[in-house]
């Protein structure tokens, strides 16, 4: 019955980006990709109650005018624990308003269990409202961790002071899990897409985290961090997961992971 709901919410998602059409008063629209592009990016510090090394991978790519697919993936390692997986994007944007997309994802994390593994699947929608300097990121959908099938939700906001530096903070949860996170991403120069990243957060299952490192973007023309966000790439939902987002794992027993982490929305 539960792996019957998660197929019919995977259906229904199909069918909600499959009826996405440019409207023809978005034929004056930039595109939703500028360019074919890749983000690389590695951070350390401490999750799951130990050390930890997290790299994140997303490339990314125009279909046609006004919409753009893209690809996550995430390996890391936190407390002796090896944790990874990936992801796809399929959505429509206005780089000048939102962006509309669907999202699935496979990832493995530790726990329910001490010593053991889960494998999570999600299928969800995510949005992005682009207002001046802020950017509303909502997103939720379906979850499936050992046969269990429960929904997941996020709202996610980002301030950007200047176009060169993006303050970010997140809340979400699924099943009984609760989150917070917080995080920043600063550009070092501003003809190199070169900058320095940072994530923390807490939820009320486990211990809190904090992670900093460097990403480096490549591909398309250098741009700030403010137009990559809304010009090229959405966030990595897999890195998310991996690192905010490992807590929600959930079993029909009840069962709660090996401690791990907060939030459920990438901050960039």
């Amino acid at each position: 019955m539960m792996k019957t709901g998660f197929i019919r919410a995977i259906a229904a998602i199909g069918l909600l980006t499959s009826g996405l059409a440019a409207p023809a008063w978005a034929e004056d629209a930039p595109p939703a990709v500028s360019a074919p592009n890749m983000k690389v990016d590695v951070s350390a510090g401490t999750l799951a109650g130990g050390a930890a090394v997290m790299t994140g991978f997303t490339g990314t790519a125009p279909l046609g005018h006004s919409l753009g697919v893209q690809l996550d993936a995430a390996l890391g390692n936190a407390d002796q624990d090896m944790r990874g997986g990936f992801a796809g994007h399929l959505f429509y944007r206005d780089p000048r308003s939102f962006l509309l997309g669907a999202t699935a994802m496979w990832s493995s994390v530790a726990g329910p269990h001490l010593g053991s593994r889960s494998d999570i699947r999600r299928a969800g929608l995510e949005a992005e409202v682009y207002l001046g300097d802020f950017s509303v990121l909502p997103s939720f959908g379906a979850q499936n961790a050992n046969g269990d099938t429960t929904g997941y939700a996020s709202l996610a906001g980002i301030y950007y002071p200047t176009p060169y530096l993006a303050l970010a903070t997140s809340v979400g949860g699924t099943g009984n899990h609760r989150t917070l996170q917080v995080g920043f991403e600063y550009q070092l120069f501003e003809d190199t897409p070169l900058s320095l990243i940072g994530d923390s957060g807490i939820d009320n299952k486990s211990t809190p985290f904090f992670l900093a490192g460097i990403r480096y973007s490549f591909g398309a023309p250098s741009k700030t961090i403010k137009d990559r966000d809304r010009f090229d790439d959405p966030g990595n939902i897999v890195r998310t997961m991996n690192t905010s987002g490992a807590s929600s794992v959930t079993t029909t027993n009840g069962h709660t992971p090996k401690p791990s982490a907060a939030a459920e929305a990438p901050p960039t």
